[in-house]
């Protein structure tokens, strides 16, 4: 399965302006359970799906769509309910990846699994009083449904990893045990006196591994810019910034990498939703082009019209 899913599970509440955009400024996919969509917005707008395409533009070259796409489901409260990835390997080939999302009756994800072809593999989250994660299981599983509902047949566990926690009024401290019981990873999340998110810091016990997340606020509480430090996956040093414009809609990112502008990104919108997101990167002098379709509930909960 692709690094994609592979996430750091980390709950993080991130509040202050709202946005009037269906992404959440924040796209922190180290460690979120979900993608980063703004629940109340897509609930508010009665959205049931969207497809993302995406195309890249090389410079002084024709555009070129080479299939790939991702569309995302969502329930009539707006929670994400699955998702379909079509990616293209490097021998030309293409691969499909599903992933269905499931919930307990306080919209917290209990099941998350994900398919391609005759393989799966789940991730099984237990939540304490708090609404934190407190056990985490990942397996590989095997299907013996015949009338394409999923039913468990045989399971090999990869991990089974359980969390505990010491609140402070202003900070946050996890820690993640394996199955030995013993601690492997430290996460530290800092909050300001608004209860707003303000950094995070993942400590790994074996070779000095890290990673930090800083976010800035504007006066407005929204969130302008942050910053992603690191040795995971080799040094990493990327700052991101945000603008919005007048209603509060997210119109520009740029991405820094090293100080470095890498990339500068631009979105449209049609009806108050985002039509287009054009990404140009720099350093290989070519524009990425991500259009965006949707699928509305009718006033009866059914999917009505495209749009």
């Amino acid at each position: 399965m692709r690094n994609k899913y592979l996430f750091v599970i980390i709950i993080l509440t991130i509040t202050g302006g709202r946005t009037f955009c269906q992404l959440v400024p924040f796209q922190d996919e180290d460690a979120m359970v979900t993608p980063g969509f703004n629940t109340d917005f897509i609930h508010s707008r009665k959205i049931s799906g969207i497809t993302i395409s995406y195309f890249t533009k090389p410079d002084g070259a024709r555009i070129n769509d080479d299939g790939i796409t991702k569309k995302y489901f969502f329930d009539t409260t707006g929670k994400i309910t699955g998702e379909i990835d079509i990616t293209k390997t490097n021998d030309g080939r293409y691969d499909t990846i599903k992933c269905k999302y499931y919930y307990d009756s306080l919209k917290n994800i209990t099941v998350r699994r994900t398919e391609m072809d005759n393989f799966f593999d789940t991730w099984y989250y237990k939540w304490n009083k708090d609404n934190r994660v407190e056990i985490e299981v990942h397996v590989h599983e095997t299907s013996r449904a015949t009338d394409g509902e999923f039913k468990i047949a045989t399971q090999k566990v990869i991990s089974t990893d359980s969390f505990a926690y010491i609140v402070y009024p202003k900070q946050l401290q996890q820690y993640k045990y394996n199955e030995d019981n013993k601690i492997f990873q430290t996460t530290i999340t800092q909050y300001d006196d608004n209860k707003r998110f303000l950094s995070r810091n993942c400590h790994y016990a074996v070779g000095w591994l890290y990673s930090q997340v800083d976010i800035k606020y504007d006066a407005s509480g929204r969130i302008i810019g942050y910053q992603n430090t690191g040795n995971l996956n080799g040094v990493i040093n990327h700052n991101t910034t945000i603008k919005y414009d007048s209603l509060g809609k997210i119109v520009e990112e740029g991405i820094w990498v090293d100080y470095k502008q890498r990339h500068h990104i631009e979105y449209m919108y049609e009806d108050g939703l985002i039509s287009n997101k054009l990404d140009r990167d720099n350093e290989k002098g070519v524009i990425g082009i991500i259009r965006f379709s949707y699928e509305m509930y009718d006033t009866k909960g059914n999917v009505g019209a495209e749009r």
